[in-house]
């Protein structure tokens, strides 16, 4: 079992973190105003703007600043400020930090890696969502939903897609943010996936680079024991509608000879009005019913 936050309530305060690339304005005034708009209060951590060139700030500083929003009683909720690179320069650092009680984690693309350590090394329910400095700044986010998620108003949540192949599967969910995910394979931080339904989404990355990506997870034999995939809308990897057929009958391909049920095109990630999506608690994908992904149970408590 994996262990729920507690739900957000109208007032909480909301730590923001930067473990990624540096921040920038006015991405940070705006993303701190539309946490306000929503009714919470943002703390950031020391020094957000701070810049080492390729990361916000040192691995040392990000596992201190993790180590503290957890242990700071009056901070219910993490928020990852922005994407880029630095989340895995700081795994070998989390070791040290013992979760007592979880909170809401809320990222992707690059934090990818922070999330999928919470969930298999803490046990924790996480949440891949917009960031609050990049997408959530840019109002590119379904901010309903994502209230509805955070303080276990919606009692079921349906995440868009489209049917590539028909079937039913129910399992948590893992996975998102693909070149962070195979850049696991082989270390000690890959994420579990034996059993579960695996997402995977990307921005930028051209067809040629995404098909080898594709033929390392099934060489590594991560397809072979999933329960479903769902694929994102890879925003900025095809230049036309053929080459995102080819994409996707590229995908089948991997697949043959496992019968498992695969949904694209859900809005996750880097997508372009994105939904919040819980990792660690049960999913539904059955295509006779939905078109899309299906939790049936609240992320939080």
């Amino acid at each position: 079992m994996y262990r729920k936050p507690k739900k957000l309530e109208y007032g909480d305060h909301i730590g923001i973190i930067v473990p990624s690339s540096p921040i920038r304005e006015p991405f940070r005034s705006d993303g701190l105003a539309r946490i306000r708009q929503m009714g919470f209060v943002p703390v950031e951590v020391p020094r957000p703007l701070a810049n080492n060139y390729i990361v916000a700030k040192s691995p040392e500083e990000n596992a201190l600043d993790i180590e503290a929003m957890f242990f700071d009683p009056s901070i219910k909720a993490i928020w990852a400020a922005r994407g880029g690179y630095g989340s895995n320069l700081t795994l070998p650092l989390l070791s040290r930090i013992k979760v007592a009680e979880s909170k809401i984690v809320i990222g992707s693309s690059d934090v990818s890696y922070l999330l999928w350590y919470l969930l298999d090394h803490c046990r924790m329910v996480v949440f891949y969502g917009p960031m609050a400095y990049s997408t959530l700044a840019e109002d590119r986010v379904d901010t309903a939903r994502l209230f509805g998620v955070l303080t276990g108003e919606n009692h079921e949540l349906l995440v868009p897609g489209t049917v590539l192949r028909g079937g039913d599967a129910r399992a948590s969910v893992t996975g998102g943010c693909l070149s962070n995910f195979v850049s696991l394979l082989g270390t000690p931080y890959r994420p579990v996936t034996e059993g579960r339904i695996l997402l995977l989404e990307d921005t930028g990355e051209r067809i040629h680079r995404l098909d080898r990506m594709l033929w390392q997870c099934s060489v590594a034999g991560v397809l072979d024991n999933i329960k479903g995939l769902i694929l994102g809308q890879f925003p900025g990897c095809f230049r036309d509608k053929h080459e995102r057929d080819y994409f996707l009958s590229r995908v089948e391909m991997y697949l043959e000879g496992i019968d498992i049920p695969v949904i694209y095109d859900a809005p996750l990630g880097h997508a372009g009005r994105v939904h919040t999506c819980p990792l660690g608690i049960p999913a539904v994908i059955d295509t006779r019913r939905y078109e899309g992904l299906v939790f049936e149970e609240t992320a939080v408590i």
